[in-house]
């Protein structure tokens, strides 16, 4: 009996001692099979973040340089016409670029040097979708919004790019471009007395860049001009109280405001001057009166044109027809489009520099113009306006239909 026990008691231990082991041998097959899953995931995620800090070259990853580092170039040329044939890579962020093919990338900008204006901004919609840091694209954009938008406009937008991870070439390059265009236009704008419209380009530059001092000054002159001494005042504000140039616009202004209080003498375009010194400084100019409106005769570059005599008009106008004949930009210096306010309301025109523009026997250098739509202008050929009417002491006589232009003494 004590035998049959133990036989029975060594066959149980040896059952339960084989089902153990090959309970053991189950699981460390599972626990290897999940380690080998387990490592091949990490080392895909391995391989990811090396693609996602790199580009892989052959076995090993090459770190992308930081876009701002003196280390990363990207090199392009720019063609007369300021197209960008920028890189096609897409720079930072850590994402290998996809390409922009180069015909690609010719076709969009022979659609902005044939003024298809609509479509290439379709077209780079959906470039910039897919590569949104591509500099070529991003600078044919911005040269787009130029062309078609105010020119503040453009000019902030060119510093939201400037914001982007850009290689230093293309930074340069926009730096470059904003301080042409201001420049260009607050010259030209200044020159003219054009003070509302040198207001308008300066108002949103002073709200993006508020440190920027030349804005602050500049806005506060046009406002100073203009005779909107609050604004001024609240634009000075952001300067110290004894900042020298604010202190000169602030006495430039009042002193403007003095004499205007002072002055009594009747409007300009009613004085008749007289005396034989005077005579030796007149021209007499005849004008050809319809309804209420006089026109004479100018010559832009070398098209004849017939101007309506608009002295309540700060700016010299011309018409699409005359812009036309002029060759478009061909042969006159875009300055930018602003926002004009004229008879029928407020609208967006671009605003051009007539190398050479004749009236009353008297050349004149650099005149800048308005650029109206022709049904802005159906019967004529533009406005004449103070930028070159103020030039001169003039007086307008009615019966004679004359208009008398007096050199101004130095």
């Amino acid at each position: 009996m004590r035998t049959w026990l133990a036989v029975l008691l060594l066959c149980t231990l040896c059952v339960s001692l084989s089902f153990n082991i090959y309970l053991w041998v189950s699981l460390k097959q599972h626990n290897d099979k999940a380690y080998e899953i387990e490592a091949s995931y990490e080392h895909r995620l391995e391989d990811n973040a090396k693609h996602k800090s790199g580009l892989n070259v052959g076995s090993k990853a090459v770190p992308i340089s930081d876009p701002r580092s003196s280390d990363f170039r990207t090199d392009f040329p720019t063609d007369i016409s300021g197209a960008n044939t920028a890189s096609n890579e897409i720079k930072g962020q850590g994402f290998s670029s996809s390409q922009l093919d180069q015909d690609q990338l010719s076709e969009l900008t022979a659609l902005l040097n044939n003024g298809q204006y609509a479509l290439l901004a379709t077209e780079l919609t959906k470039y910039l979708k897919n590569d949104p840091l591509n500099e070529s694209l991003l600078l044919l954009e911005a040269e787009l919004i130029e062309l078609t938008k105010p020119l503040p406009t453009a000019i902030v937008h060119y510093y939201d790019l400037a914001e982007l991870p850009l290689s230093n070439k293309t930074l340069t390059f926009i730096d470059t471009k904003i301080a042409t265009l201001y420049q260009q236009a607050q010259t030209q704008l200044s020159q003219d007395e054009q003070w509302e419209l040198v207001a308008r380009l300066n108002e949103p530059l002073y709200q993006r860049i508020p440190d920027a001092k030349h804005y602050t000054l500049n806005l506060a002159e046009a406002y100073a001009y203009q005779q909107k001494l609050t604004l001024m005042e609240d634009v000075l504000a952001a300067l110290p109280l004894n900042d020298r140039d604010a202190n000169i616009i602030r006495n430039k202004a009042y002193e403007i405001r003095d004499i205007a209080n002072a002055d009594t003498t009747p409007n300009n375009s009613e004085l008749t001057p007289t005396g034989a010194e005077d005579a030796r400084y007149q021209t007499r100019v005849d004008l050809e009166r319809i309804g209420d409106q006089y026109r004479l005769e100018a010559k832009a570059l070398n098209q004849k044109a017939t101007m309506i005599l608009d002295t309540g008009a700060s700016t010299t106008a011309i018409s699409s027809r005359l812009f036309a004949r002029l060759g478009r930009m061909r042969n006159l210096t875009f300055i930018g489009n602003f926002n004009i306010r004229t008879a029928s309301g407020t609208i967006e025109a671009p605003l051009v520099q007539i190398p050479r523009f004749y009236f009353a026997g008297y050349e004149f250098n650099d005149v800048s113009a308005i650029v109206l739509p022709e049904n802005a202008l159906p019967d004529s050929d533009g406005l004449l306006g103070m930028n070159v009417l103020g030039q001169f002491d003039f007086a307008i006589m009615p019966q004679s239909s004359e208009l008398i232009l007096t050199e101004r003494h130095e």
